[in-house]
């Protein structure tokens, strides 16, 4: 007996170990045997390896087979192929899920995904968590719900807004909110807190929107300066409100009057702000939550190094430069540094056509005031150089103290910390090297055209084209006469003209008005959009010189002149600001090109000795 059960011991090893090459080959390509189920047993010398493997189970009742390492797992490979493909990764890697806001009265939650209000979003997506709760409510826990009975917590300090970000798992999720009643003197904080937080964010919006509104649609302008003045004339009534509020706290008398007083106030003022919101998403949006790109135009003389966000240098040294840079987070700070060509000096500094002022040579942008120097997602910088005097002094080349001494006999030391050497105020630039490439018939005008194009007082048209015939309007001339004469522009001005309705060109009139060099016509209206002539373009540069005396000269067609004009014209001429045309005509009711325009305000930022 003891020799039969041997020898059945020996039958059943030798079984087992027949079946290890088509094991072991199902193993080596488990996509095979799943696609070739049939063709394994195949090769079998009997039917056995068949019956063996659909009842493989049975085989691991064999107490020795427990004890072989390389069978264990064995019997559990075989099915799992097909069970470890179900889930296959590829089948869900663009599947959406579901974002639901669990509703709430006293709450207003919504969920973003690159600024746009989103209902799913994939696995691994930045979802922003915005809301407010009711006035006079706080938050105390914001979380989201997913998979049945899990919880992420969004957030738990009370506070009366949210505005967070959370990474999307691979499961819908419900966003939920718990509020609950602010007390007195949270109240009195919240209101104090709205006052400072609207206040700033105006300011904000002036600097970034109304004080750029050539940037933007005339019609989406005005209607941010309408509410941003409706938002700023419920603010004092509400620094009111909370004033008397805290007296009230302190007496131990509040009433739900007295707080629904403050709610209200601040109901409306939440309504104006989100109109502004929305308004500033169609305009193009604030981009804080993406990149910039920045473009530096350098005027021939100069060179502008960038620091910080930036790690750059644009050398417009001998000729005019321009660099771009893309991809740029709001999160960095941004250090523009100013140099001159011995010779030339920095005449003035615009970033998206507005002027800014310099600490030395020096601009320090903190990374909390980048978004007040985009527009549009694009800062534009230009920096323009003058030959001669009158503007900034060159500055160390890569920072204070450390820069390097550029020693050459072009260079000087200009690089250093040493000044520009003084020469006679001139355009930089002859007609063979002009900043356009549309002047060739009008030379008489190319260095006057190209002189202003340095000091950021005109533009060209794009494509390098001037377009020295087109008309100048009124509006248009009076930014250029103001910023010849360096007059104060308040971006928040108005005027009283009729047809001035508050567009990009308003703080420029309003400026010229209350220099007493433009007063308008008699029916009440300035003259939007009409083209500008020699003769009005003669009165207004008159009167930027306090209308002096003159003597009187005599043009050929001096019987065409406007009495208010004659002396004006006259001034003109003396004066070297003006002259007739190859005839000796003044042509004064002709209207101005834009070439004539600059000639005759180059001639008078000269007079200036600027």
């Amino acid at each position: 007996m003891k020799c039969l059960k041997n020898l059945a011991l020996f039958v059943a090893i030798c079984m087992v170990l027949s079946m290890v090459p088509v094991m072991a080959n199902a193993a080596g390509a488990p996509a095979a045997a799943a696609d070739n189920a049939g063709t394994e047993a195949a090769p079998a010398p009997n039917d056995t390896p068949d019956s063996e493997a659909t009842s493989e189970p049975e085989a691991t009742e064999e107490p020795e087979a427990s004890t072989e390492p390389e069978m264990s797992p064995e019997p559990d490979n075989t099915p799992k192929p097909d069970a470890t493909a179900t889930p296959v990764p590829t089948a869900t890697a663009n599947a959406r899920y579901n974002i639901t806001i669990e509703t709430n009265s006293l709450s207003t939650i919504k969920a973003y995904v690159n600024s746009t209000t989103a209902t799913s979003a994939l696995k691994g997506a930045r979802v922003r968590v915005k809301g407010r709760a009711a006035r006079g409510y706080n938050y105390t826990r914001v979380y989201y719900k997913y998979n049945t009975d899990s919880v992420y917590e969004i957030m738990t300090t009370a506070a009366s807004s949210v505005d967070n970000y959370i990474e999307m798992p691979a499961s819908d999720i419900v966003i939920c909110a718990e509020v609950e009643k602010m007390t007195d003197q949270q109240l009195y904080k919240s209101a104090q807190q709205q006052y400072n937080d609207v206040s700033a964010d105006l300011n904000t919006y002036t600097t970034r929107y109304v004080n750029n509104a050539s940037s933007y649609d005339a019609a989406d302008i005005r209607e941010m300066r309408t509410l941003i003045n409706e938002a700023k004339n419920l603010l004092p009534d509400l620094k009111d409100e909370y004033i008397l509020f805290n007296d009230l706290i302190r007496d131990d008398a509040v009433t739900d009057y007295d707080r629904n007083d403050i709610t209200s106030i601040q109901s409306e003022i939440d309504e104006i702000t989100d109109q502004i919101d929305d308004l500033i998403e169609r305009m193009g949006g604030n981009n804080q939550d993406g990149t910039y790109e920045i473009q530096v135009n350098v005027s021939r003389g100069g060179r502008v190094v960038l620091q910080g966000a930036v790690e750059a240098t644009v050398n417009g040294a001998t000729s005019n430069a321009s660099d771009y840079f893309t991809n740029i987070g709001y999160e960095y700070p941004l250090t523009l540094k100013f140099s001159s060509v011995t010779g030339y000096t920095l005449s003035n500094v615009r970033i998206n056509n507005q002027n800014v002022s310099l600490s030395g040579s020096t601009l320090s942008i903190s990374a909390a005031n980048i978004p007040n120097y985009v527009v549009n997602g694009v800062m534009l910088i230009s920096a323009n150089f003058v030959y001669g005097t009158g503007g900034y002094t060159g500055t160390t080349y890569g920072g204070s103290g450390s820069g390097t001494n550029y020693n050459n006999p072009y260079y000087g030391n200009v690089y250093g910390n040493n000044t520009a050497t003084a020469a006679p105020t001139q355009a930089p630039i002859s007609g063979s090297s002009s900043a356009f490439s549309d002047l060739a018939d009008v030379e008489w005008a190319v260095p006057s055209i190209n002189a202003l194009s340095s000091l950021g007082i005109i533009n060209g048209m794009g494509d390098g084209r001037f377009e020295p015939q087109n008309h100048v309007t009124r509006e248009q001339f009076a930014k250029m006469i103001v910023g010849v004469m360096g007059y104060a522009v308040d971006q928040s001005a108005s005027t009283e003209f009729n047809d001035d309705m508050g567009d990009w060109y308003t703080p420029y009139i309003a400026a010229a008005v209350q220099n007493g060099i433009i007063t308008g016509r008699p029916d009440g209206t300035f003259g939007i959009g009409d083209d500008i002539t020699r003769q009005d373009i003669a009165v207004i540069i008159y009167r930027s010189q306090n209308s002096p005396a003159t003597e009187a000269h005599q043009f050929p067609d001096s019987g065409s002149i406007a009495d208010y004009a004659a002396d004006a014209v006259s001034y003109l001429f003396n004066s070297g600001i003006a002259s007739g045309d190859d005839k000796g005509n003044f042509n004064p009711g002709n209207p101005a090109t834009r070439a004539e325009a600059a000639k005759m305000l180059y001639g008078l930022y000269i007079s200036l000795g600027k």
